[in-house]
């Protein structure tokens, strides 16, 4: 579906909800044609001039933004510089997720890993690395000129370390990517998430104080944005809080783990996982922050 926000920027949203493994695109019609994001399937992009979008920009790898690169054809495709690697080798791809941990955290070999949940018809890529080949790179502040309209890439970590969202400063429209505003916080379940970045990328949101936000898996944003930011980085703190309560006593990350905190109803194995991953990322952030120790290797008490 395409929607008008504002003068040659449109919303190109996915039939169904933007929820996994479907994403929000915003689609610039300038001199130049912009897209950023791939992730909306391609009966949202069938109605796009596709042949017609000379630059791709991407947020950050993730799949559920990615899978219709070859969509664009014509596209010059840039990402965030901390991520070029990711696209172009794949054991750097195993590492930015973590999997090469899935061993130690699980107890397990990768066998899952490997595994392929079906798809919808629309979306024309399988998850998994694929060698994807970039134009260039962007870093924080870079303009990027259209024509009559320009956007500035705003480095944007956490949710991954290269992750961006692109400011249209004259309309105050935001594209946030995956600083996506949903009730239940935000995601940041693989070896490239950090929290400390998450919490200073929402402030920094916060300091722009757009007036539009687009986010990634909700709809367009317009109302009390300072107080959705605020709710959905609470999740994380909240989550602090009962980790900094439950160690109180010794835990090991495998024990912390079967609290259920971050993934409670555990839908598949992945979902295991990325719990272990998430609570390994608030370890990383309260070992740095001082707020716990590693009393022996791999078990925790808070100071």
């Amino acid at each position: 579906m395409l929607t008008k926000l504002a003068s040659n920027i449109w919303l190109v949203a996915p039939a169904a909800k933007p929820r996994y493994p479907y994403s929000n695109s915003l689609y610039l019609t300038d001199e130049q044609r912009v897209i950023i994001d791939f992730g909306a399937g391609a009966r949202a992009y069938a109605e796009l001039d596709r042949g017609a979008v000379t630059l791709g920009l991407a947020s950050h790898i993730h799949f559920d933004h990615m899978h219709g690169d070859s969509l664009f054809p014509q596209a010059r495709l840039m990402a965030g510089w901390q991520e070029e690697a990711v696209y172009q080798d794949p054991d750097e791809y195993i590492r930015f997720y973590g999997y090469d941990l899935w061993e130690e955290l699980m107890g397990t070999d990768r066998t899952a890993y490997g595994q392929v949940v079906p798809l919808p018809d629309d979306v024309v890529a399988q998850p998994g690395f694929r060698h994807i080949n970039l134009a260039g790179t962007f870093t924080d502040g870079e303009m990027i000129d259209t024509g009559k309209l320009s956007l500035r890439a705003i480095h944007l970590p956490g949710h991954t370390v290269g992750h961006y969202g692109f400011y249209q400063e004259k309309e105050g429209i935001l594209f946030s990517g995956d600083i996506d505003l949903v009730p239940t916080g935000p995601w940041y379940s693989s070896a490239s998430a950090d929290i400390g970045a998450l919490l200073a990328s929402v402030d920094k949101i916060r300091l722009i104080a757009p007036r539009m936000v687009v986010p990634s898996h909700r709809r367009v944003q317009t109302e009390n944005i300072q107080e959705q930011l605020k709710i959905f980085i609470q999740v994380v703190l909240d989550r602090h809080d009962r980790i900094l309560e439950l160690l109180s006593t010794p835990h090991s990350l495998n024990a912390l783990s079967e609290y259920g905190l971050v993934f409670p109803s555990r839908n598949n194995i992945y979902e295991v996982f990325w719990e272990r991953m998430s609570l390994r990322n608030h370890l990383k952030y309260l070992l740095r922050t001082g707020a716990i120790e590693e009393i022996e290797p791999g078990i925790y008490l808070r100071k």
